[in-house]
């Protein structure tokens, strides 16, 4: 049986958030706004961590939506509860966490200035220096459901099948199932969890039913697909879900030809653009300089980056335009006339 190591700093860290988040009656965890299994799976791991410390109501949300089927069933077959923000009152909680995300960085749904009591995140971010909320951002580290795993291991709390299964399923995919951003504690908390899930049910989150517009995207995508050198690229046009985005640039940086894959998406008058590279280290850089010079947000991890800019309607077509010559320019192939990929 996986064993782990007890790490000091966790256990500091735990001081530190029980005594910001106590004593509480109720608390909101907020993750972004489009949420995947990582932080599915830690908004999970934190509300059974408050409910051991006696917090009675926890209440999980997120401002957009869940789209993506593998993450669809996830919360189905798991049980996580959740509910949209708009049907929630900030008033009636008396804590606000967030998990695997950062204030201010345009992808939450939380109205500014509203007072936040806890971050646990492993995005590199800039901490305010009078921020006054508990954080506890590990960049070395490949999902914050590692975080997660850890303050729960380090409580002595038990773990059971479906809050194992979906921690397990959060740093699957977060580190591209260990191929990416992985750390010791990931391995370990990987292997520790392993012994502990629900096999069968894992295997139908990872293998839900598809609806037709999957395939109607994957078609658009693969009909849109170009490359520049060994950077490819696609758009996928309007979405029903930013989670497309990101789905499709997976799939298709597993061509062996390419280094790097973009992808992008318009979804409620901004262009979703997700980043992904099999050796480079500078992802989250370049998606945070793409979104900055059109004026959105963006960033990530050294492999895996995503971001968001605004668009409007009348000017839709130029701002695509202006999207993929920015693209080009970050990624040093401006000077390059776009190939058919398939």
């Amino acid at each position: 049986m996986s064993e782990y190591k007890r790490d000091e700093e966790f256990k500091v860290k735990i001081e530190e958030l029980k005594k910001k988040i106590l004593p509480a009656s109720t608390a909101l965890i907020l993750t972004h706004d489009y949420p995947d299994p990582d932080c599915l799976a830690s908004a999970f791991g934190l509300s059974h961590l408050l409910s051991y410390w006696g917090v009675k109501s926890t209440l999980i949300s997120f401002g957009g939506f869940v789209g993506r089927a593998e993450n669809r069933a996830m919360i189905r077959y798991l049980n996580i509860n959740t509910v949209p923000f708009v049907l929630t009152e900030i008033e009636d909680f008396d804590r606000i966490l967030l998990v695997d995300s950062f204030p201010g960085k345009g992808n939450v749904s939380l109205p500014q200035f509203t007072p936040i009591h806890a971050v646990i995140d492993h995005h590199p971010s800039k901490i305010p220096d009078d921020a006054r909320f508990f954080h506890h951002i590990r960049t070395d580290i490949g999902a914050t459901s590692t975080i997660i795993t850890r303050y729960l291991l380090e409580s002595d709390i038990t773990i059971n099948k479906d809050l194992a299964t979906a921690l397990f399923y959060g740093i699957k995919t977060d580190t591209g199932d260990m191929r990416r951003e992985v750390s010791e504690f990931d391995i370990e908390c990987y292997k520790y969890l392993f012994e502990r899930i629900d096999h069968q049910i894992l295997s139908k989150i990872e293998n839900p039913d598809r609806d037709l517009e999957y395939f109607r995207i994957l078609h658009r995508a693969t009909e849109a697909a170009v490359y520049f050198d060994d950077v490819g690229y696609t758009h996928l046009g309007q979405v029903t879900t930013p989670d497309y985005v990101a789905e499709m640039t997976d799939l298709f940086h597993s061509l062996e030809r390419l280094e790097w894959m973009i992808c992008s998406g318009v979804f409620k008058c901004q262009i979703f653009f997700s980043i992904r590279t099999k050796n480079g280290s500078s992802a989250g850089m370049r998606a945070e300089e793409l979104a900055k010079r059109l004026k959105g947000s963006g960033g990530g991890h050294s492999r895996a980056a995503a971001g968001r800019v605004p668009i409007t309607k009348e000017q839709s077509n130029k701002s695509l335009d202006d999207f993929v010559l920015t693209l080009k320019e970050v990624f040093g192939v401006g000077d390059q006339e776009a190939e058919k990929l398939l």
